[in-house]
């Protein structure tokens, strides 16, 4: 029997919806708004949704592209109903993602019919069954900050060199797709980009297309660089991202993704991933005001906040703001904070020589490296690799002195 989930906030529209599809062998289930509409439809999984689009929080436009941002709703058809009936209308239900719309007052007959060929297209679609253990799959860190300067690309780019010559088979995403920084700072050419697949919609995307544009670094590490220029990242769809994002996952054993400083498409396709959130600020108003913010934003996004873990980086070298009343404003303890190294970050990224390769022995690399193994998967920091690196030897070390 077909699920089919409607999103209505009008209960004598759910009715009308009943009646009119009473003849399909299907099974409906009704939300009463466009938030919990998304809820029920991460629980139940339907193979066929209905949204309305006025709605008293989110409206059907806005549900639809956060189900098409959500790997498991890419290929799910999606109808619009509304009593919305302009031209724009229809072409803004389809921008986001919807297979069908159908203005209201609607003849049950015709919504039948539009709603048997979704059904008859979703059993065209071949089910996937996932049989990997969960606990195989990468470990995702998203490096997040509403406001720039504050260190995260060289964050992203240490932790993603530290996890890789510990643990291996690391990944590091540049979605800067404004200005990305990855590639110059591991001073390397930009070949392929996220430009090659952006014309790629979802169902497109495999691990040939994926294998296509990720570059290697001398370290170890793999990354995939953004474009040189704004435009050319301007067209990637945030689901061909989920779906890419879900195919490294299942190749690799850490995704580290250097994130815009906003909640765009790219932005919230990392995040919704990510068993991890690092949100990067530092010791100024300015900063203080954006983790707020972007805090504030992640509780109404239903991240659970244990996954989400400040850190302070101490950009300049003085500052009225002290650590434990900036972390009294948050509500949140930082989970790590990076000491004033101004001329050891900015030659590193001059050169194209990142910290934790260039200049293991200072004591920036092993807070970097120290702090790349908290972030490990609990298995690996619970066993000694079979042929440890100088990385994991180091670190091993500074603990085995700290517990003297």
């Amino acid at each position: 029997m077909t699920r089919i989930l409607v999103i209505d906030d009008e209960p004598m529209n759910h009715q009308l919806v009943a009646k009119a599809l009473e003849s399909l062998d299907c099974q409906l289930t009704f939300a009463e708004d466009g938030t919990s509409g998304i809820a029920r439809a991460r629980t139940m999984k339907p193979e066929v949704i209905i949204t309305d689009v006025m709605m008293p929080d989110i409206n059907g436009y806005e549900v639809t592209r956060q189900l098409r941002r959500d790997a498991q709703f890419i290929s799910t058809p999606i109808l619009v109903l509304t009593a919305q009936s302009g031209l724009q209308d229809k072409l803004r239900a389809f921008e986001v993602g919807a297979d069908d719309y159908l203005s209201k007052p609607f003849e049950p007959a015709e919504l039948a019919a539009r709603v048997s060929a979704l059904i008859r297209r979703a059993e065209m679609i071949p089910t996937v069954t996932v049989t990997q253990d969960p606990s195989q799959l990468a470990h995702t860190i998203a490096i997040h900050s509403l406001r720039g300067g504050t260190g995260s690309s060289t964050l992203a780019v240490n932790l993603g060199i530290a996890l890789s010559n510990l643990w291996g088979r690391t990944i590091l995403l540049d979605l800067m797709m404004t200005a990305g920084q990855v590639a110059l700072m591991l001073n390397k050419n930009l070949r392929r980009t996220w430009a090659d697949i952006s014309r790629f919609k979802a169902g497109e995307v495999d691990s040939d297309s994926l294998h296509s544009i990720i570059s290697d670094h001398e370290s170890g590490l793999t990354f995939i660089a953004a474009p040189t220029f704004p435009d050319e990242g301007e067209s990637l769809r945030g689901e061909t991202l989920s779906t890419a994002i879900s195919l490294l996952r299942e190749q690799y054993q850490y995704v580290i993704a250097d994130l815009p400083h906003d909640f765009s498409e790219a932005s919230l396709s990392a995040l919704d991933a990510a068993d991890t959130i690092l949100l990067v600020g530092t010791p100024d108003m300015a900063s203080v005001r954006a983790m707020a913010a972007a805090l504030d934003a992640y509780k109404k996004l239903d991240y659970p906040m244990e996954k989400i873990k400040p850190i302070l980086n101490a950009i300049f070298p003085r500052s009225t703001l002290v650590k434990e009343k900036i972390e009294s404003a948050l509500g949140m303890e930082f989970v790590a904070s990076i000491p004033h190294v101004p001329s050891l970050v900015v030659e590193a990224i001059n050169f194209g020589r990142p910290l934790v390769v260039d200049k293991p022995q200072e004591p920036i690399s092993a807070l970097l490296e120290d702090f790349a193994f908290f972030l490990s998967k609990k298995e690996h920091k619970k066993a000694k690799p079979e042929n440890p690196s100088e990385t994991w030897k180091r670190v091993y070390k500074r603990y085995q002195d700290r517990k003297k």
